[in-house]
């Protein structure tokens, strides 16, 4: 990359203190999956204002797709509470019964590819801390939702993209190709991407970027473009069905559907490892039962398995089936199993681990590029990654460095501003990178496709 001066450099430090505030204000109005109708219509609003066509609602999730759906009435009660919060409702209504996300789209002057980047924007059910030692409760900004909260920094993603946006609309003259921005619902249930994917947002994405901030980059400026050991992952929901008796008078007429639970609970947590490689299990919920002196005729659980590749996690998934189809035989009971979040094992595409590489070494922001880093838990932007890199695209996901306060997931999370700042110029930066080589290809009289797109430069 050259060391000229970047349309992009200019407009996102402009624009920067706006992208803040834009945090800030995403940061007091916390929605969790499906629900996030304040920050819905907080992007619409700006990306339709910055000229960006805009997709909406049964347009990009397939409801069908989506899973721990909430109820009607609260729903409703988080929809009503992003119009009173200013949100207007012309950018939110599409997106009413919960099928929130934005995909924003702007086709430059010139010709050249389609880059995607994919940001998250649910907050997560939670009580953040109001005590004034953290900081966004000392500067005003802390959840005004009380029970949830951003605790993983969607905000700042949100946030990221915006100023990214911006930085486009305004330089849209010299935008080469195509940018689609993917805001995505429901990431913490996992849920949101596959609901996105089902309706092809991604198909005709020939670069995916995409990213998280904290995680195993803690220091500003530190930068990973080379992240490994995602997780693969499923999340079931699991109903045995028995049949309730008393327990005192006629305990041989009852078939205790607890019971079934109990020993699959157990015997899940038994499953053998995996040599090959790291694998996980879990049971989070389980309930049974409404009183004392009846046997229980259901019992209800939320379980989810994980592997550091897809085969192990295929191994996992299927002695978890075994497991759960054992107790139900056992007990002589029903079962009932629904996958209820999806993600994948996956790898980014080495020749955008090499670029971004480059890229970062070269700009000002970048204080560490970190050697290959671990994410070691499961993230559903795979399943766009896996969809891109199917059709002969490329993915790219990397780390942008920032201490977080307690902790992702803590009452006290929290980031330091810049690196909505230092992703946005990456991002920016990686964009013009493979912009360029498509521009090049396309000024040869060489037709763009996504086998074409493939040849980065060195």
């Amino acid at each position: 990359m050259s060391t000229t001066n970047h349309g992009w450099e200019k407009t996102i430090a402009t624009h920067y203190n706006e992208a803040v505030e834009w945090r800030r204000q995403l940061h007091r109005n916390p929605q969790p999956g499906w629900l996030e109708f304040y920050s819905t219509g907080f992007v619409a609003e700006k990306l339709a204002e910055w000229g960006y066509e805009l997709l909406l609602g049964e347009h990009i999730i397939a409801a069908d797709k989506r899973a721990n759906v909430p109820d009607f009435q609260t729903l409703e009660a988080e929809y009503d509470r992003a119009i009173k919060s200013g949100i207007k409702e012309q950018f939110v209504a599409p997106a009413r019964g919960g099928l929130t996300g934005v995909v924003g789209i702007l086709r430059g002057a010139l010709p050249g590819p389609v880059v995607g980047f994919r940001f998250d924007i649910d907050g997560t059910a939670a009580m953040e801390s109001d005590d004034p030692s953290h900081r966004p409760a000392a500067e005003g900004f802390v959840s005004q939702n009380r029970g949830y909260a951003h605790m993983c920094g969607h905000d700042v993603h949100t946030a990221m993209g915006l100023l990214l946006a911006r930085h486009f609309a305004e330089n849209r003259q010299t935008l080469k190709g195509t940018v689609k921005f993917l805001f995505q619902p429901n990431q913490e249930e996992l849920n949101g991407a596959e609901a996105m994917v089902e309706k092809k947002t991604v198909d005709d994405v020939e670069f995916l970027l995409s990213g998280h901030v904290g995680i195993n980059a803690m220091q500003v400026g530190q930068i990973a473009t080379n992240v490994v050991d995602f997780m693969a992952l499923s999340r079931f929901e699991v109903t045995y069905r028995g049949r309730s008796s008393h327990a005192a008078l006629r305990p041989e007429d009852g078939r205790n559907a607890l019971l079934g639970a109990c020993a699959a609970v157990t015997n899940l947590h038994a499953i053998s490892r995996h040599s090959d490689g790291a694998s996980r299990v879990n049971v989070g919920f389980m309930q049974a039962g409404t009183t004392w002196n009846l046997i229980p005729e259901e019992a209800c659980l939320r379980m989810e398995t994980r592997g550091v590749t897809n085969g192990i996690h295929a191994f996992m998934v299927e002695k978890a089936r075994e497991v759960l189809e054992g107790a139900a035989r056992m007990y002589g009971l029903e079962l009932e199993v629904k996958r209820a979040a999806t993600a994948l094992s996956a790898q980014s595409s080495p020749e955008l681990i090499e670029l971004g590489t480059s890229v970062a070494g070269k700009l000002a922001s970048t204080a560490d590029v970190l050697d290959e880093t671990a994410y070691n838990a499961s993230e559903d932007v795979t399943v766009m990654m896996e969809r891109v890199q199917s059709k002969g695209g490329k993915a790219l996901f990397v780390l942008f460095g920032t201490p977080v306060g307690g902790g992702h997931h803590s009452a006290t999370f929290d980031v330091d501003e810049r690196v909505i700042l230092n992703g946005a110029q990456f991002l920016a930066a990686m964009h013009e990178e493979v912009a360029q080589a498509g521009q090049a290809q396309v000024s040869r009289g060489v037709c763009l496709c996504r086998k074409e797109s493939r040849n980065l430069p060195a």
